[in-house]
């Protein structure tokens, strides 16, 4: 396996759980009504924010290529 190969293995497995314990802090913060730390915050929403917006992009090049 190269090392390129590695990396997306190690990213596809890890992105899901981070998401989700991203997403599952995020809403406790909301439904508590809790501050949540800002190193958090700093750290999840551009997370979050760059996946999905990766994601989006790549769908949308993979449909103009249809």
């Amino acid at each position: 396996m190269n090392k390129n190969t590695f990396a997306e293995v190690a990213r596809a497995a890890t992105r899901p759980a981070v998401t989700v314990i991203f997403a599952a802090v995020i809403a406790q913060v909301v439904v508590e009504r809790i501050d949540a730390p800002q190193w958090f915050l700093g750290l999840a929403i551009p997370c979050i924010t760059w996946w999905f917006a990766e994601r989006t992009v790549t769908h949308i090049k993979e449909k103009k290529e249809e």
